[in-house]
């Protein structure tokens, strides 16, 4: 079982992205935008993050260039609507992998599988520095 934070501002999509988690007894965490969620990762031990690109207030690149400037380790998914030119900065930023919604519930489990590989692989204390 891994601790998952889902960060999206649509309250429908969290539920779509929860139904195919919850089916594999994962631990679900949710923020509605990228400051709720980057205070959720100082406060859990998280194995994964899945954000959503584009939120009002703080956004999910947002979000992810902050944990990677701080040194999380967690790995990261980002999802969204936008144009592959915004997954692509979400790469650039940090991102581990990138999809694009709507989400395939196979491709999409088994990139969740991908990332919690990744996770085992690499430090456990998102905190510390990489070398």
């Amino acid at each position: 079982m891994a601790r998952i934070l889902i960060v999206d501002d649509e309250e429908m999509e969290r539920v779509l992205v929860t139904a195919a988690l919850e089916g594999v007894g994962h631990e679900l965490f949710y923020a509605g935008d990228g400051k709720g969620a980057y205070d959720l990762c100082r406060s859990k031990d998280l194995d994964l993050v899945i954000t959503d690109l584009a939120m009002p207030e703080s956004s999910g690149l947002r979000l992810i260039k902050e944990l990677r400037e701080h040194h999380f380790n967690v790995p990261i998914i980002a999802v969204s609507w936008w144009a592959a030119d915004q997954l692509d900065l979400a790469r650039d930023y940090g991102a581990d992998f990138v999809l694009c919604k709507p989400l395939d519930r196979k491709g999409f489990l088994a990139t969740v599988e991908e990332a919690l590989e990744l996770r085992r692989m690499r430090p456990s204390d998102s905190w510390q520095p990489w070398d």
